[in-house]
């Protein structure tokens, strides 16, 4: 079988070979083992020296190369897309995404199969990101709502928030791209050992894990509500974790007076990522918009006590009392507060068990069902059989 995959992920070429980043390389391989080689539509950067991030990708065989969103927007790329997807099986557009838009409407007209995989709120996605994504952003929300609606399949990350704002009329399923490995108790038994020695809950460790200089990641808010639990008391440590230019939140570092307090981590590996998660008291989450955020899910595995804002799929993971409005320094001043009063072991238990149910075992075997209906049905309407024997992926 082949499989095409519109995204705006980017790929990286590298002497001749195609390079993902580790997270883009674990999801295209999930269509990959289902459903064979890939034709790839997407961004493209020529690099000369790799980064340790990167993993080098053997099943892409094909690759149509996007070099300016607002050509795709208006069509220039259609052509080339059509003949790519006529010789293709299915259709997988990775939603939201001017790319993927344009992708599965011309499977649409074609006559092929599409899956899309919804990862979060396409309005946000764009009104968040400056004037020109303001002005996008009706035409995406409704092409978006439209395209998930007729599809023939659909993954949604979340378990309620976007199949309630982009339904499929088809057989869909919930399925977050986040990959927890097995945990071990000894993991909750030691935050809760850490928290029960804590002398002092006047001094928090705090951690976001985001690019810095995105303004929807909203680090800013976290930084202006510092100050505010200074004034009243509580003295913030804040650790940044994540790639960008450190000026923007120095600058409000400094206006709220806690220019020492801010510590900034620079890129980090996964496994410096759970370090530091299992060293501070609290991790934050402030996005303006998301899917369902994978930096939470994972300080949850640590059994860390997490505020994540009134967004998307956040709320389906966090105690009620976790969460805070978006842009807003107040609430987090207000739930902090509140979370300290109430004792932070009972947000670290629910968070330990609620990550479970993102288990890469649990949510593969959901996903593999999945996908084997979808495989039946194509050999189906190939071949007019679903005999194993009939086709070799």
């Amino acid at each position: 079988m082949r499989v095409f995959i519109a995204s705006e992920f980017r790929c990286h070429i590298c002497n001749g070979e195609y390079y993902l980043t580790s997270k883009a390389y674990s999801i295209y391989k999930h269509y990959s083992d289902a459903f064979g080689e890939v034709v790839l539509c997407s961004r493209f950067i020529e690099i000369t020296n790799l980064e340790s991030s990167m993993v080098k990708v053997n099943f892409i065989r094909d690759i149509i190369q996007i070099k300016s969103l607002n050509s795709a927007l208006i069509g220039l790329y259609d052509k080339d897309i059509e003949n790519k997807i006529r010789n293709c099986d299915l259709v997988i557009g990775r939603l939201p995404s001017i790319i993927a838009i344009r992708s599965c409407k011309i499977a649409e007209k074609v006559n092929k199969s599409y899956l899309v995989e919804l990862m979060c709120d396409s309005w946000a996605s764009y009104w968040n990101h400056g004037v020109s994504g303001k002005v996008i952003a009706p035409y995406m929300y409704l092409s978006t709502k439209s395209i998930t609606y007729n599809a023939n399949y659909a993954i949604y990350v979340t378990e309620k928030y976007l199949q309630k704002h982009y339904p499929c009329k088809n057989q869909s399923i919930n399925a977050s791209n986040v990959t927890i490995n097995e945990i071990s108790n000894d993991i909750l038994i030691n935050r809760l050992k850490k928290i029960k020695n804590k002398d002092n809950c006047k001094e928090l460790a705090i951690m976001t894990s985001a690019d810095i200089d995105l303004s929807s990641k909203g680090q800013r808010f976290v930084v202006r509500s510092m100050g505010k639990l200074k004034a009243i008391g509580i003295t913030v440590t804040y650790y940044l974790a994540g790639n960008g230019n450190q000026q923007h939140l120095l600058h409000e570092a400094v206006k709220a007076k806690v220019e020492n307090q801010i510590v900034f981590l620079g890129w980090l590996t996964q496994e410096e990522i759970f370090s530091q998660i299992d060293k501070v008291d609290i991790y934050i989450q402030p996005s303006l918009q998301e899917g369902l955020p994978r930096a939470v899910i994972e300080a949850m595995s640590r059994g860390c006590p997490c505020i994540g804002t009134n967004i998307a799929g956040t709320p389906e993971l966090l105690d009620k009392d976790c969460i805070v409005k978006t842009a807003s320094s107040n609430d987090i001043v207000r739930v902090i507060v509140n979370m300290l009063s109430k004792g932070l072991e009972k947000y670290a238990i629910h968070n330990f068990e609620r990550s479970k149910d993102y288990l890469e075992s649990t949510l593969n075997g959901r996903r593999n069902q999945y996908f084997k209906i979808i495989i039946d049905e194509l050999k189906e309407i190939k071949y007019g059989t679903n005999d194993d024997s009939s086709i070799h992926n």
